[in-house]
């Protein structure tokens, strides 16, 4: 034996090899398929929100997200008979206090003690939500791409119009498009600003320049609406949403009229969006675009509001509700 390499000492433990696993994520479980029952440890336990060591594999069952329960059941039931060495994933609960879980084992009678097949759970939260926070991303890229080949080319359209000769259409355009840039960079930008609250009437007109000439754009919010340097990147991202939105089917794209109004009533901030033409193209109100769920994401989700867009001859006519923080 090497020396030093004694292992019979108090740290060398059962207990001290189950908590260095544990803080690792992983806890230990067992099942018994002829009785439908679990044996968890109290990571596990933690994992399904329960205090008892020995539950029904039913009541576990009915923990799981709904859209995982099917396939997580037709695995865990496989495990019993099959041989082989398995995963699989699944949630447990819902949005936005979802847990991810892996299952890992080897199943059949490899993987039996007695009556109970053995394995583990492994949280995978923190992965998953990664994963899913880069798929938003590229999703997002890619419609913040293709919306910006609409807008460059409604933009020219709009600055035709009204050019008077080549090189007036040229400089005006350029104009717009370096504007057009700097709004997109602080509609996707990180986190802050190097200063303090910023007034969304500011940052509304800066994502509103590129498009004044040739629309009838009114905004009117007062000096209380601001934003926290922390969600300066939400209010961008919304205004640059409608603004896209309305560049591609409404006010922006057909010489409108665009009125955007901002008051601060009892610990809420009312934006209120409406464009006096109907929109020209097909535009999206059932919710099931990316615009729309980006909206969602941002002002539900990550503002803690609500919203409420509606179409109809008259217009388009949006209003968000945000709680004052």
């Amino acid at each position: 034996m090497v020396e030093g390499t004694d292992l019979t000492g108090d740290e060398w433990t059962l207990a001290s090899f189950t908590a260095a696993i544990h803080r690792g994520g992983v806890g230990m479980w067992a099942w018994a398929p002829e009785a439908r029952l679990a044996r968890l440890d109290g990571l596990c336990m933690a994992f399904w929100g329960t205090t008892e060591p020995v539950v029904s594999i039913d009541a576990l069952f009915a923990k799981v997200n709904v859209e995982d329960r099917p396939k997580m059941m037709l695995d865990w039931f496989a495990s019993a008979t099959s041989p082989k060495a398995y995963s699989f994933d699944f949630r447990i609960g819902e949005d936005p206090d979802v847990r991810w879980i892996s299952a890992r084992g080897i199943g059949g009678d490899e993987g039996r003690v007695g009556a109970w097949i053995q394995a583990i759970f492994l949280d995978i939260t923190d992965r998953k939500r990664a994963e899913e926070a880069e798929r938003l991303m590229t999703l997002e890229l890619a419609h913040r791409v293709s919306n910006m080949f609409t807008v460059a080319r409604a933009l020219t359209n709009i600055v035709a119009r009204e050019a008077e000769s080549t090189a007036s259409f040229a400089e005006d355009l350029s104009r717009r498009f370096h504007v057009l840039h700097e709004a997109t960079t602080l509609a996707t930008r990180s986190h802050g600003l190097e200063q303090g609250d910023v007034r969304l009437r500011d940052l509304a007109a800066r994502i509103l320049s590129p498009y004044l000439q040739g629309v009838n754009i009114a905004v009117d919010i007062e000096d209380a609406a601001v934003a926290a340097p922390d969600r300066v990147d939400d209010y961008a991202m919304i205004f640059h949403e409608l603004a896209t939105n309305s560049a591609k089917y409404g006010a922006l794209a057909n010489g409108g009229t665009l009125n955007l109004v901002g008051r601060v009533v009892d610990h809420a901030l009312t934006l209120d969006w409406t464009e006096g033409a109907a929109p020209s193209g097909p535009a999206k109100a059932d919710g099931t675009g990316f615009g729309s769920r980006l909206l969602t994401q941002t002002i539900e989700r990550s503002l803690a509001g609500q919203f409420q867009r509606t179409i109809d001859d008259a217009g388009l006519h949006f209003r968000m509700i945000v709680p004052i923080r």
